[in-house]
């Protein structure tokens, strides 16, 4: 397929696959509400999930060419799931889904069963029920699961995703852009792959927090001021480790947001590719959520605009 238009910066350039927006009918008139991010099964076939509000949960052959809906109980069917996160649980493989909306982080099974739903934290941070509780994403390190309550009170905790029991809490609250430790929004978390450490997008302070896995602070990296990092994620390609980050504004307020790619050891800013404003891709004036994905030795990138919601595919030329 010729790709006519594309975006960012070499080696990282990329075109619209406007043939792999194949949403089911059933999802269509939810994708307006899409608010969360994906999970893909790297350890499998390389399925990718992702949950769509008042429908269910998603999940994307691997060729990209098809999707599928997983119907949900009635209990969590009208949750939103703000991330995915797939781990592996007493031999099975379960999605990690929290719900920004809802106090909860839900663990389910690849065919839609709940397996159990991890409660509002019992830390004294939380004991009064004016503290909100809204997690917007979660990483498994190990046995231990981390959220990030970027929605909330933005503390990061942490359980033992087997016995879920709660074990630690860090961060919190500030509206200091230059507070280290602290976040404004705590929107994304993930584990950087070279350093061990737990990468905290602090999403209106333009800025990736590194922790270590006991919660203590380890530097801060700025990025574009004024960009609003959102999700972050990781790929391992030829023979280097990036990160994709999907950014809710510019640092030009008249400007569509951009998706950012940078070297994970350094945080190097290395591309800037900007869906709307250069492949034309109208409704992504935001950026929620991006990750790699590679099928057939090609790279793409799976985007998920916000406000209104909006799935697309990305190749990289």
């Amino acid at each position: 397929m010729t790709l006519n238009k594309k975006s960012g910066d070499q080696p990282f350039s990329f075109g619209h696959r406007e043939d792999l927006s194949n949403l089911p009918s059933i999802a269509k008139e939810h994708e307006v509400d899409l608010h969360g991010g994906f999970a893909i099964d790297s350890t499998g076939a390389g399925t990718v999930y992702y949950g769509m509000p008042g429908c269910g949960i998603v999940s994307i052959d691997p060729d990209l060419q098809k999707q599928h809906v997983i119907r949900l109980p009635e209990q969590i069917e009208s949750f939103n799931f703000h991330g995915t996160t797939i781990t592996e649980l007493g031999g099975e493989k379960r999605l990690i889904l929290p719900a920004n909306n809802n106090e909860s982080v839900c663990v389910i099974t690849l065919d839609g069963q709940i397996d159990y739903i991890l409660p509002r934290p019992l830390f004294n941070e939380y004991s009064s029920q004016e503290k909100p509780y809204k997690p917007t994403d979660t990483v498994v390190v190990g046995d231990q699961l981390y959220i990030a309550d970027g929605y909330g009170s933005n503390h990061i905790v942490s359980a033992n995703v087997a016995t879920r029991e709660w074990n630690q809490i860090f961060g919190g609250k500030t509206e200091d852009s230059k507070e280290d430790g602290k976040f404004t929004t705590a929107h994304g978390i993930g584990f950087n792959p070279i350093h061990k450490k737990l990468d905290i997008t602090d999403r209106p302070n333009s800025r990736i927090q590194v922790h270590d896995i006991g919660g203590i602070f380890v530097a801060s990296h700025q990025l574009l001021p004024g960009s609003f990092l959102c999700g972050i994620d990781y790929i391992e390609y030829q023979d280097h480790w990036y990160a994709a980050i999907a950014c809710l504004n510019d640092p030009d307020e008249n400007r569509p947001a951009p998706i950012l790619i940078i070297d994970v050891e350094t945080y190097q800013l290395l591309s800037i590719i900007r869906p709307k404003e250069e492949l034309n891709i109208e409704l992504a004036q935001h950026m929620h959520n991006v990750v790699f994905h590679i099928y057939d030795n090609q790279l793409y990138l799976i985007c998920q605009a916000w406000n209104p919601g909006h799935y697309f595919v990305l190749q990289k030329i």
